[in-house]
Protein backbone atom coordinates (compact mmCIF):
# COMPACT_ATOMS: atom_id res chain seq x y z
CA UNK A 1 0.00 0.00 0.00
CA UNK A 2 2.62 2.41 0.65
CA UNK A 3 4.75 1.60 -2.03
CA UNK A 4 1.91 2.28 -4.45
CA UNK A 5 1.29 5.23 -2.57
CA UNK A 6 4.70 6.73 -3.38
CA UNK A 7 4.50 5.22 -6.96
CA UNK A 8 1.50 7.57 -7.45
CA UNK A 9 3.05 10.56 -6.04
CA UNK A 10 6.57 10.28 -8.21
CA UNK A 11 4.06 9.65 -11.52
CA UNK A 12 2.65 13.33 -10.47
CA UNK A 13 5.73 15.06 -10.20
CA UNK A 14 6.91 13.09 -13.09
CA UNK A 15 3.60 14.53 -15.16
CA UNK A 16 4.71 18.31 -13.40
CA UNK A 17 8.26 17.89 -14.52
CA UNK A 18 7.32 17.31 -18.10
CA UNK A 19 4.56 19.36 -18.66
CA UNK A 20 6.37 22.50 -17.17
CA UNK A 21 9.50 21.62 -20.05
CA UNK A 22 7.12 20.88 -22.41
CA UNK A 23 5.84 24.72 -21.91
CA UNK A 24 8.39 26.34 -20.85
CA UNK A 25 10.69 28.32 -23.52
CA UNK A 26 14.07 30.34 -22.74
CA UNK A 27 12.10 33.61 -22.80
CA UNK A 28 9.86 32.81 -20.40
CA UNK A 29 12.33 31.36 -17.83
CA UNK A 30 14.20 34.31 -17.58
CA UNK A 31 10.74 36.10 -17.07
CA UNK A 32 10.31 33.68 -13.80
CA UNK A 33 6.71 34.96 -14.03
CA UNK A 34 4.90 31.69 -14.79
CA UNK A 35 3.27 30.91 -18.02
CA UNK A 36 0.04 32.64 -19.51
CA UNK A 37 -2.40 30.38 -20.84
CA UNK A 38 -4.99 31.31 -23.69
CA UNK A 39 -8.03 28.79 -23.97
CA UNK A 40 -10.54 30.63 -25.52
CA UNK A 41 -11.59 33.24 -22.42
CA UNK A 42 -12.41 36.85 -22.79
CA UNK A 43 -9.46 39.02 -23.11
CA UNK A 44 -10.61 40.33 -19.51
CA UNK A 45 -10.14 36.96 -18.12
CA UNK A 46 -6.46 35.83 -17.44
CA UNK A 47 -5.07 32.44 -16.86
CA UNK A 48 -1.67 31.11 -16.21
CA UNK A 49 0.25 28.35 -14.93
CA UNK A 50 3.40 28.38 -12.28
CA UNK A 51 5.76 26.29 -10.53
CA UNK A 52 8.79 24.84 -8.85
CA UNK A 53 11.24 21.88 -7.61
CA UNK A 54 13.97 21.93 -5.88
CA UNK A 55 16.05 18.56 -5.27
CA UNK A 56 18.62 18.02 -2.63
CA UNK A 57 21.08 15.70 -2.44
CA UNK A 58 23.14 15.62 1.30
CA UNK A 59 25.69 13.69 3.09
CA UNK A 60 26.12 13.73 7.06
CA UNK A 61 28.88 13.26 9.25
CA UNK A 62 27.93 13.36 13.18
CA UNK A 63 30.49 13.96 15.69
CA UNK A 64 31.72 11.15 17.95
CA UNK A 65 28.48 8.75 16.30
CA UNK A 66 29.63 6.41 18.46
CA UNK A 67 28.63 8.13 21.84
CA UNK A 68 25.36 7.72 21.00
CA UNK A 69 22.24 5.10 19.96
CA UNK A 70 18.38 5.72 18.64
CA UNK A 71 15.15 4.18 19.27
CA UNK A 72 13.25 4.32 16.04
CA UNK A 73 9.14 5.14 16.54
CA UNK A 74 7.90 1.48 17.36
CA UNK A 75 11.39 -0.06 18.16
CA UNK A 76 11.53 -1.28 21.92
CA UNK A 77 15.55 -1.55 21.16
CA UNK A 78 17.55 0.84 20.44
CA UNK A 79 19.82 0.74 17.02
CA UNK A 80 23.53 2.38 16.34
CA UNK A 81 23.01 5.96 15.56
CA UNK A 82 23.35 6.59 12.01
CA UNK A 83 22.78 9.67 9.95
CA UNK A 84 22.61 8.25 6.22
CA UNK A 85 23.44 9.98 2.92
CA UNK A 86 20.77 10.46 0.49
CA UNK A 87 18.34 12.39 -2.12
CA UNK A 88 15.23 13.99 -1.83
CA UNK A 89 12.39 16.05 -4.27
CA UNK A 90 12.13 18.35 -0.90
CA UNK A 91 9.39 20.27 -2.75
CA UNK A 92 7.40 20.01 -6.36
CA UNK A 93 4.47 22.35 -6.90
CA UNK A 94 2.19 23.19 -9.44
CA UNK A 95 -0.34 26.84 -9.31
CA UNK A 96 -3.02 27.70 -11.13
CA UNK A 97 -3.85 31.39 -11.55
CA UNK A 98 -6.54 33.73 -12.52
CA UNK A 99 -8.10 36.96 -13.22
CA UNK A 100 -10.43 38.91 -13.66
CA UNK A 101 -10.84 43.20 -13.62
CA UNK A 102 -9.85 43.87 -10.03
CA UNK A 103 -10.36 39.83 -9.12
CA UNK A 104 -7.33 37.59 -8.82
CA UNK A 105 -6.89 33.74 -7.75
CA UNK A 106 -4.57 30.94 -7.48
CA UNK A 107 -4.51 27.25 -6.16
CA UNK A 108 -1.21 25.32 -5.65
CA UNK A 109 -0.70 21.88 -5.18
CA UNK A 110 2.20 20.74 -3.43
CA UNK A 111 3.92 17.79 -3.37
CA UNK A 112 6.50 17.50 -0.16
CA UNK A 113 7.69 14.85 2.58
CA UNK A 114 5.92 12.11 0.47
CA UNK A 115 2.70 14.56 1.00
CA UNK A 116 0.57 15.77 -1.72
CA UNK A 117 -1.05 18.93 -0.05
CA UNK A 118 -2.95 22.35 -1.10
CA UNK A 119 -0.93 25.25 -0.28
CA UNK A 120 -2.22 28.95 -1.55
CA UNK A 121 -6.01 28.96 -2.02
CA UNK A 122 -7.32 31.99 -2.46
CA UNK A 123 -9.24 34.96 -4.22
CA UNK A 124 -8.07 38.29 -3.94
CA UNK A 125 -9.82 42.21 -5.00
CA UNK A 126 -7.31 44.98 -5.52
CA UNK A 127 -8.62 48.02 -4.29
CA UNK A 128 -5.32 49.80 -6.01
CA UNK A 129 -2.21 48.68 -6.65
CA UNK A 130 -1.00 48.95 -3.57
CA UNK A 131 -4.09 47.68 -1.36
CA UNK A 132 -5.55 44.55 -1.36
CA UNK A 133 -7.66 41.83 0.39
CA UNK A 134 -7.10 37.98 0.36
CA UNK A 135 -9.50 35.73 1.56
CA UNK A 136 -8.51 31.87 1.54
CA UNK A 137 -5.55 29.08 2.60
CA UNK A 138 -2.46 31.53 2.63
CA UNK A 139 0.76 32.33 4.30
CA UNK A 140 -0.10 35.04 7.44
CA UNK A 141 2.02 38.29 7.50
CA UNK A 142 4.48 37.02 9.85
CA UNK A 143 8.21 36.99 9.34
CA UNK A 144 10.04 38.13 6.59
CA UNK A 145 11.68 34.51 6.42
CA UNK A 146 8.15 33.21 6.26
CA UNK A 147 7.05 35.51 3.56
CA UNK A 148 10.10 34.51 1.23
CA UNK A 149 8.86 32.42 -1.46
CA UNK A 150 9.97 28.78 -1.35
CA UNK A 151 10.90 29.33 -4.88
CA UNK A 152 13.40 32.01 -3.51
CA UNK A 153 14.87 29.75 -0.97
CA UNK A 154 18.63 28.57 -1.75
CA UNK A 155 19.34 26.98 1.14
CA UNK A 156 17.68 25.34 4.23
CA UNK A 157 15.44 27.54 6.10
CA UNK A 158 17.15 28.76 9.82
CA UNK A 159 16.46 26.75 12.21
CA UNK A 160 14.61 29.17 14.75
CA UNK A 161 11.97 29.84 11.81
CA UNK A 162 11.51 26.46 11.99
CA UNK A 163 11.18 25.64 15.35
CA UNK A 164 9.57 29.31 16.75
CA UNK A 165 6.77 28.89 14.35
CA UNK A 166 4.65 25.72 14.75
CA UNK A 167 2.84 26.10 11.27
CA UNK A 168 2.93 27.68 7.73
CA UNK A 169 -0.95 28.20 6.14
CA UNK A 170 -4.15 28.80 7.12
CA UNK A 171 -7.66 30.07 6.56
CA UNK A 172 -8.09 33.64 6.76
CA UNK A 173 -9.02 36.97 6.00
CA UNK A 174 -5.79 39.12 5.48
CA UNK A 175 -5.26 42.92 3.85
CA UNK A 176 -2.05 44.77 2.81
CA UNK A 177 -1.57 48.28 2.16
CA UNK A 178 2.16 49.25 0.86
CA UNK A 179 3.91 52.31 -0.25
CA UNK A 180 7.48 53.01 -1.65
CA UNK A 181 8.72 53.78 2.35
CA UNK A 182 6.59 51.17 4.58
CA UNK A 183 4.29 47.82 3.70
CA UNK A 184 1.50 46.64 6.46
CA UNK A 185 -0.69 43.36 6.72
CA UNK A 186 -2.83 42.57 8.93
CA UNK A 187 -5.63 39.56 9.28
CA UNK A 188 -7.64 36.89 11.32
CA UNK A 189 -7.10 33.25 10.60
CA UNK A 190 -8.59 30.40 11.46
CA UNK A 191 -7.38 26.42 11.05
CA UNK A 192 -5.27 24.93 8.48
CA UNK A 193 -6.37 23.03 5.04
CA UNK A 194 -4.66 19.66 6.88
CA UNK A 195 -7.26 19.37 9.30
CA UNK A 196 -8.04 15.66 7.83
CA UNK A 197 -8.06 13.37 11.07
CA UNK A 198 -10.62 15.66 13.15
CA UNK A 199 -12.48 13.23 15.57
CA UNK A 200 -15.91 13.00 15.82
CA UNK A 201 -17.64 15.57 18.00
CA UNK A 202 -14.39 17.77 18.41
CA UNK A 203 -13.83 20.62 19.73
CA UNK A 204 -12.93 24.29 17.56
CA UNK A 205 -10.04 24.82 15.42
CA UNK A 206 -7.33 27.35 16.53
CA UNK A 207 -7.90 30.72 15.29
CA UNK A 208 -5.58 33.62 15.93
CA UNK A 209 -5.11 37.36 14.53
CA UNK A 210 -1.53 38.19 13.04
CA UNK A 211 -0.28 41.38 11.72
CA UNK A 212 3.28 42.63 10.74
CA UNK A 213 4.44 46.21 9.87
CA UNK A 214 7.71 47.90 7.74
CA UNK A 215 9.21 50.30 7.28
CA UNK A 216 11.82 51.09 4.32
CA UNK A 217 13.85 54.39 5.03
CA UNK A 218 15.84 53.85 1.70
CA UNK A 219 14.25 51.71 -1.13
CA UNK A 220 15.48 52.20 -4.46
CA UNK A 221 16.72 49.93 -7.15
CA UNK A 222 20.23 49.89 -6.63
CA UNK A 223 19.61 50.25 -2.33
CA UNK A 224 17.45 48.95 0.25
CA UNK A 225 16.94 49.33 4.24
CA UNK A 226 14.35 47.11 5.93
CA UNK A 227 12.96 47.32 9.11
CA UNK A 228 10.00 45.00 10.07
CA UNK A 229 8.30 43.81 13.40
CA UNK A 230 5.05 40.91 13.17
CA UNK A 231 3.50 39.25 15.84
CA UNK A 232 0.85 37.04 16.01
CA UNK A 233 -1.94 35.47 18.64
CA UNK A 234 -3.23 32.21 18.63
CA UNK A 235 -5.49 29.47 20.32
CA UNK A 236 -3.96 25.83 19.41
CA UNK A 237 -6.16 23.54 17.24
CA UNK A 238 -8.33 21.17 19.25
CA UNK A 239 -9.69 18.78 16.38
CA UNK A 240 -7.85 15.52 17.60
CA UNK A 241 -7.85 16.36 20.90
CA UNK A 242 -9.79 18.46 23.80
CA UNK A 243 -6.01 19.40 25.24
CA UNK A 244 -4.53 21.99 23.47
CA UNK A 245 -1.55 20.70 22.11
CA UNK A 246 1.01 21.88 20.03
CA UNK A 247 4.11 20.22 18.64
CA UNK A 248 7.19 22.03 18.23
CA UNK A 249 10.38 21.31 16.53
CA UNK A 250 13.27 22.48 13.95
CA UNK A 251 15.19 20.58 11.16
CA UNK A 252 19.16 21.67 10.49
CA UNK A 253 21.69 21.15 7.57
CA UNK A 254 18.90 19.45 5.13
CA UNK A 255 15.23 18.42 5.18
CA UNK A 256 16.48 15.34 3.51
CA UNK A 257 17.38 14.28 7.04
CA UNK A 258 14.09 14.62 8.38
CA UNK A 259 14.43 13.92 11.77
CA UNK A 260 13.99 17.25 13.99
CA UNK A 261 16.64 16.39 17.00
CA UNK A 262 15.39 19.39 19.04
CA UNK A 263 11.76 18.97 19.47
CA UNK A 264 8.85 19.10 22.13
CA UNK A 265 5.43 18.89 22.39
CA UNK A 266 2.98 21.08 24.68
CA UNK A 267 -0.45 20.09 26.14
CA UNK A 268 -2.85 21.91 28.52
CA UNK A 269 -1.96 25.51 26.01
CA UNK A 270 -4.69 28.06 26.23
CA UNK A 271 -3.20 30.44 23.63
CA UNK A 272 0.42 31.29 22.28
CA UNK A 273 2.15 34.60 20.88
CA UNK A 274 4.95 35.00 18.06
CA UNK A 275 6.92 38.25 18.57
CA UNK A 276 9.28 39.04 15.24
CA UNK A 277 11.74 41.61 14.91
CA UNK A 278 13.40 41.99 10.86
CA UNK A 279 16.04 43.48 9.05
CA UNK A 280 17.87 43.68 6.63
CA UNK A 281 20.17 46.03 3.58
CA UNK A 282 20.74 45.32 0.07
CA UNK A 283 22.84 47.00 -2.44
CA UNK A 284 24.55 45.78 -5.93
CA UNK A 285 27.11 43.51 -4.04
CA UNK A 286 25.88 42.98 -0.30
CA UNK A 287 23.00 41.43 1.41
CA UNK A 288 22.57 40.56 5.51
CA UNK A 289 19.05 39.81 6.46
CA UNK A 290 18.32 39.11 10.41
CA UNK A 291 15.53 38.08 12.44
CA UNK A 292 14.53 37.82 16.25
CA UNK A 293 12.02 35.62 17.53
CA UNK A 294 10.69 34.97 20.70
CA UNK A 295 7.27 32.26 21.76
CA UNK A 296 5.13 32.16 24.83
CA UNK A 297 2.92 29.38 25.37
CA UNK A 298 0.19 29.97 27.90
CA UNK A 299 -1.21 27.12 29.92
CA UNK A 300 -4.87 26.96 30.34
CA UNK A 301 -6.79 27.06 34.23
CA UNK A 302 -6.40 23.97 34.50
CA UNK A 303 -2.52 23.56 33.91
CA UNK A 304 -0.42 22.21 31.09
CA UNK A 305 3.03 20.62 30.71
CA UNK A 306 5.75 20.42 28.25
CA UNK A 307 7.83 16.98 27.20
CA UNK A 308 10.52 16.40 25.50
CA UNK A 309 9.19 12.67 24.39
CA UNK A 310 12.21 11.27 27.19
CA UNK A 311 10.45 13.02 30.33
CA UNK A 312 7.84 15.26 31.46
CA UNK A 313 10.16 18.44 31.34
CA UNK A 314 8.24 20.94 33.08
CA UNK A 315 4.70 21.27 34.73
CA UNK A 316 2.75 24.74 33.55
CA UNK A 317 0.44 25.90 36.10
CA UNK A 318 -3.09 27.93 35.97
CA UNK A 319 -2.01 31.22 33.23
CA UNK A 320 1.43 29.89 33.54
CA UNK A 321 3.94 31.15 30.48
CA UNK A 322 7.15 29.79 29.12
CA UNK A 323 8.96 31.08 25.99
CA UNK A 324 11.33 30.58 24.18
CA UNK A 325 13.83 32.96 21.82
CA UNK A 326 15.76 31.99 18.61
CA UNK A 327 17.50 33.91 15.32
CA UNK A 328 19.69 34.07 12.57
CA UNK A 329 21.52 36.18 10.76
CA UNK A 330 23.00 35.43 6.86
CA UNK A 331 24.76 37.72 4.74
CA UNK A 332 25.32 37.62 0.94
CA UNK A 333 28.66 38.92 -1.02
CA UNK A 334 28.33 38.54 -5.39
CA UNK A 335 30.76 37.54 -7.08
CA UNK A 336 29.38 37.69 -9.94
CA UNK A 337 26.60 39.81 -10.89
CA UNK A 338 24.23 42.03 -9.11
CA UNK A 339 22.38 41.02 -5.31
CA UNK A 340 19.51 39.70 -5.16
CA UNK A 341 15.97 41.87 -5.96
CA UNK A 342 13.31 43.05 -3.99
CA UNK A 343 9.77 43.00 -3.49
CA UNK A 344 7.73 46.18 -2.82
CA UNK A 345 4.16 44.36 -2.32
CA UNK A 346 5.52 41.55 -0.63
CA UNK A 347 8.15 42.79 1.70
CA UNK A 348 10.55 40.18 0.85
CA UNK A 349 13.48 38.90 -1.54
CA UNK A 350 14.01 37.03 -3.99
CA UNK A 351 17.02 35.25 -4.38
CA UNK A 352 18.03 36.62 -7.47
CA UNK A 353 18.53 39.82 -9.56
CA UNK A 354 16.13 40.51 -12.24
CA UNK A 355 18.79 40.48 -14.90
CA UNK A 356 21.29 37.65 -14.76
CA UNK A 357 24.74 38.66 -16.71
CA UNK A 358 25.62 36.20 -19.63
CA UNK A 359 26.94 32.83 -17.38
CA UNK A 360 25.38 33.58 -14.65
CA UNK A 361 25.03 35.28 -11.28
CA UNK A 362 27.26 33.60 -8.10
CA UNK A 363 27.07 34.13 -4.56
CA UNK A 364 28.78 33.20 -1.63
CA UNK A 365 26.41 33.41 1.27
CA UNK A 366 27.42 32.80 5.19
CA UNK A 367 25.56 32.56 8.44
CA UNK A 368 24.37 31.37 11.91
CA UNK A 369 21.42 30.92 14.24
CA UNK A 370 20.79 30.04 18.11
CA UNK A 371 17.97 29.15 19.55
CA UNK A 372 17.49 28.63 23.37
CA UNK A 373 14.51 26.43 25.14
CA UNK A 374 15.71 27.11 28.65
CA UNK A 375 17.29 23.98 28.75
CA UNK A 376 13.88 22.19 28.44
CA UNK A 377 14.57 20.63 24.88
CA UNK A 378 18.24 21.89 24.58
CA UNK A 379 19.95 24.70 23.51
CA UNK A 380 21.43 24.38 19.61
CA UNK A 381 23.22 26.66 17.01
CA UNK A 382 24.18 26.47 13.39
CA UNK A 383 26.98 28.32 11.28
CA UNK A 384 26.21 28.09 7.33
CA UNK A 385 28.57 28.86 4.24
CA UNK A 386 27.31 28.49 0.37
CA UNK A 387 27.87 29.91 -3.08
CA UNK A 388 25.10 30.03 -5.16
CA UNK A 389 25.24 29.99 -9.39
CA UNK A 390 22.71 31.01 -10.66
CA UNK A 391 22.49 30.50 -14.61
CA UNK A 392 19.10 32.47 -15.04
CA UNK A 393 16.51 34.00 -13.12
CA UNK A 394 14.43 30.32 -13.28
CA UNK A 395 17.16 28.16 -12.56
CA UNK A 396 19.79 27.76 -9.27
CA UNK A 397 22.60 25.24 -8.58
CA UNK A 398 23.91 25.43 -4.80
CA UNK A 399 26.54 23.99 -2.36
CA UNK A 400 26.10 24.52 1.49
CA UNK A 401 27.99 23.25 4.33
CA UNK A 402 26.33 23.23 7.91
CA UNK A 403 27.29 22.88 11.58
CA UNK A 404 25.11 22.02 13.81
CA UNK A 405 25.36 21.75 17.36
CA UNK A 406 22.53 20.56 19.89
CA UNK A 407 23.01 20.29 23.94
CA UNK A 408 22.39 17.03 26.04
CA UNK A 409 18.61 17.94 26.16
CA UNK A 410 17.96 17.85 22.34
CA UNK A 411 16.95 13.86 21.97
CA UNK A 412 14.67 14.05 19.25
CA UNK A 413 11.24 13.03 21.63
CA UNK A 414 13.19 10.83 23.42
CA UNK A 415 14.73 9.02 20.46
CA UNK A 416 18.50 9.98 20.61
CA UNK A 417 20.24 8.18 23.77
CA UNK A 418 23.74 9.90 24.47
CA UNK A 419 25.90 7.41 26.25
CA UNK A 420 28.13 9.92 28.22
CA UNK A 421 25.24 12.76 28.19
CA UNK A 422 26.73 15.11 25.94
CA UNK A 423 24.94 16.45 22.88
CA UNK A 424 24.61 15.88 19.20
CA UNK A 425 26.80 17.80 16.71
CA UNK A 426 26.99 16.81 12.93
CA UNK A 427 28.51 18.56 9.73
CA UNK A 428 26.19 18.81 7.00
CA UNK A 429 27.23 18.91 3.40
CA UNK A 430 24.16 19.83 0.69
CA UNK A 431 23.65 20.29 -2.95
CA UNK A 432 20.53 21.74 -3.86
CA UNK A 433 19.53 22.41 -7.29
CA UNK A 434 16.46 24.12 -8.24
CA UNK A 435 13.91 24.97 -11.42
CA UNK A 436 10.69 27.81 -11.39
CA UNK A 437 8.70 28.41 -14.28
Amino acid sequence: MVLSSRRKNHALIASVIIGGGLLLSPTEAAAQTGIALRLGQPDEVTLGVDGRMTLDAAAFVPVDKSNFTYLPAGATTAEPFRMAAGTSITQARLGFFGGYGNWTGRIDVNYTGQRITFCDIYAAYAFSPQTRLVLGHQLEPLSIGMNTSTRHGSVTTPLPLDFLIPYTRHWGLAGTHWGDKYWFGAGLFAGSSERVNARENHMGEGYGFSARAVWRPINTDQTTVHFGFSAVARTPERVTSDDGIVAVGGRSGSVVENRRFIAGAFSGISHYSICDLEAAYRDDRFFVQGEALCTTFVAKDTGGYLTNGDKLYRRLYHGEGLSFWGGYLVGSYMLRGKQRSYSNSGAAFSNVNNEVEPGGNVELMIGGSAIDTQDHMGLAYEALGAVNWYPNTAMMLGLSYTFTSFSKDATALGRLISQNGSGLSYHTLQLRAQFVF
